[in-house]
């Protein structure tokens, strides 16, 4: 009897030493990284898939969603996003889930393999770059929840469309420009990530544009001696997040959650979101982008079908706060009954 208890403990202490090693590399592994940001990845509360490719196979049913943000409304050629993803599984027999789609225990109740996929396109200016992703993740129990990890590599088209641009000085003809309106270049990069979640918490870190592509056409570049890359959409984007399941009764969730991103010229900056759930149907929050922003978000679920709406104030000095930024998704959950 002494034995198969010594036994028992020695196994839920290494599990504890294993998520708080995980914990400690979380938080130190992206101090060592330089980072820029990336438009999809701070879209985490619409579509938290985009952010991390481990989140891959998580979910009860196949999510599919489809997102768009228009950004700096009122500004011209301002930044717009739209995004549609798929994820699955490759699910196990005997799979048993707890309604926010964590399998509660058993050898092999689950599918350890998750995958997916997403297209995008992202634009502003004269500049937009369309692409596409393809997305596998592998998944173990760790402790009393699961961990994934997950890889996505992507290949997308940079395009400059020059037809708008206007000469200095009154020049009526200048090769950089007219020789070739519009110029495109293709690029291979990938996203990387670990996930983990129990049926109460979740955490993760990811590395969005790992590659750290760069561009050039012709004497026109973004690369100068001083500075890696002068394009923040081109440059790698570190992630860490944390959040927690409240059950407050039986109808009411709170979830509040932090998310962080390293940049290289900026250091580290913190979004801190609080949001409420109710019945599993309807949900509600703010999100607070510490020196950039403040959201509100509201969504609600009908059935198999998901609708969230996300409206943000800047508070930048660098951006007047009517430029305001609007963000809608829709989700819908294949292979979820109907009632």
């Amino acid at each position: 009897m002494m034995k198969n208890i010594n036994i028992k403990t020695a196994v839920v202490a290494k599990a504890l030493i294993e998520k708080r090693l995980f914990f400690i590399l979380l938080f130190i592994f992206p101090m060592l990284l330089q980072a820029q940001i990336n438009p999809f990845g701070d879209q985490y509360l619409l579509n938290d898939f985009q952010l991390n490719p481990a989140i891959a196979g998580t979910k009860r049913y196949t999510p599919v969603t489809l997102t768009t943000r228009q950004q700096w409304v009122g500004f011209t050629k301002a930044p717009t996003t739209q995004a549609i993803s798929f994820h699955s599984r490759i699910r196990a027999k005997n799979v048993r889930f707890t309604p926010r789609g964590f399998i509660n225990k058993g050898e092999r109740s689950f599918g350890n393999i998750g995958y997916g996929g997403s297209a995008f396109n992202y634009s502003y200016g004269a500049i937009s770059h369309t692409g596409i992703n393809l997305v596998y993740a592998y998944h173990i129990f760790l402790g009393n929840g699961r961990m994934g990890f997950g890889v996505a590599p992507s290949v997308y088209q940079f395009r400059i469309n020059k037809s708008g641009f206007i000469l200095p000085d009154g020049d009526e003809y200048d090769p950089l420009i007219h020789d070739a309106v519009n110029e495109s270049i293709i690029l291979l990069d990938a996203n990387v990530g670990a996930h983990y979640y129990d049926e109460f918490n979740y955490a993760g870190l990811s590395i969005i544009q790992l590659l750290h592509s760069t561009v050039q056409f012709g004497n026109f570049s973004f690369i100068s001696e001083d500075r890696i890359s002068l394009n923040p959409d081109l440059g790698r984007a570190i992630y860490m997040y944390y959040g927690r399941y409240f059950k407050i009764n039986p109808d009411f969730v709170v979830e509040p959650s932090v998310y962080l991103k390293a940049n290289g010229q900026n250091g580290v900056s913190a979004h801190v979101n609080g949001l409420v759930h109710y019945m599993d149907m309807f949900s509600a929050g703010l999100s607070y982008r510490l020196q950039e922003s403040a959201g509100v978000l509201a969504g609600v679920k009908l059935d198999n079908v998901e609708f969230r709406y996300m409206f943000e104030i800047p508070f930048t000095s660098k951006m007047p706060n009517n430029f305001t930024t609007h963000q809608v998704m829709v989700r819908l959950f294949v292979g979820q009954p109907i009632e």
